[in-house]
């Protein structure tokens, strides 16, 4: 048996990738976190636990004291948590910044603290619970826009900022875990642009055949995670597999 736990686990991602590994192995158990209720196609599924709670320091570090009372193994850790574009109660409507004079510091905070801060939050509040003995990865889903060797347009600066700091962070960790965890892969991967409501506002450009269902993404990203070894983790990869410059 396997367990599996997906942070931001009622998105669209986080719901194909839940379905995708259901469908892949009968013994897989899911560990869904979300701040959101659980839906009903889940609701009565003995294979997935579902969590919702907010994700702060204190809330994630809560829930994983509760999974290792349980005596939890985790064999992976995917992450989807990221935003782009948002409309801020306080703020207004939130969009990526195309030029600098469009910078302000609160939507820039909030890029990090979405971005870079929770995954890296999550990686720290996890490690106690990752399998030593056996197989295991953890997983952020990343954007092809955090390259900063790729970078040829510019624009977007929180969130390609954001997105390149998590990077980074992922790095990290990966040397970190090396020296207690033998047999983890810490990465990044990059799911191409998915239809949710992230990508939204920016799909009316997008040809066709670039656009992709959240079901051939979860599927793609479950294929690159399978071919990964130790050897290498802190890498960054696109979702066939390939390795992006960082």
């Amino acid at each position: 048996m396997q367990t599996i736990a997906v942070f931001g686990a009622s998105g669209g991602l986080g719901l194909a990738l839940i379905e995708e590994y259901l469908k892949r192995n009968s013994s897989t158990q899911v560990l869904a976190v979300s701040r959101s209720a659980c839906p009903p196609e889940l609701a009565d599924n003995e294979r997935v636990q579902w969590q919702k709670t907010e994700l702060t320091e204190q809330k994630l570090q809560a829930l994983t004291e509760r999974w290792q009372q349980q005596n939890i193994v985790l064999h992976g850790v995917i992450s989807t948590i990221g935003w782009l574009h948002q409309l801020h109660p306080e703020y207004g409507d939130w969009q990526p910044e195309r030029r600098i004079e469009q910078l302000n510091e609160a939507q820039l905070i909030e890029y990090f603290r979405t971005n870079a801060i929770l995954p890296a939050l999550i990686l720290k509040a996890v490690k106690p619970l990752l399998a030593k003995k056996e197989a295991s990865f953890v997983v952020q889903l990343g954007a092809k826009v955090g390259s900063i060797g790729d970078n040829q347009l510019g624009g977007w600066y929180g969130y390609r900022a954001s997105k390149a700091a998590v990077n980074m962070l992922y790095k990290n960790a990966a040397i970190e875990f090396k020296r207690t965890h033998k047999q983890l892969c810490i990465g990044v991967i990059h799911p191409g642009t998915t239809d949710t409501e992230l990508s939204k506002p920016f799909q009316e450009r997008l040809p066709a055949d670039k656009l992709y269902s959240t079901q051939l993404s979860a599927e793609r990203i479950c294929n690159v995670i399978d071919n990964l070894t130790p050897s290498d983790s802190g890498g960054f990869w696109f979702w066939d597999g390939k390795l992006l410059p960082w």
